[in-house]
């Protein structure tokens, strides 16, 4: 899962880039890097969560 980073990054900064919030590239950036960012913490957050429940 933590490949797909690159990928939501680009669809994310994509559509906020496309659709705007009126805040132009710093605002696109902010946006890919917080989507680019997401997969790969659920995943560490999904597998710490799974790991921690093993006896």
């Amino acid at each position: 899962m933590p490949f797909l980073g690159p990928l939501a990054a680009a669809i994310v900064g994509g559509l906020v880039g496309q659709f705007g919030l009126g805040g132009g590239f710093w605002t696109v950036l902010i946006a890919a890097l917080v989507g680019g960012f997401a997969p790969i913490i659920a995943y560490r957050l999904w597998k710490w969560s799974h790991h921690k429940r093993e006896p």
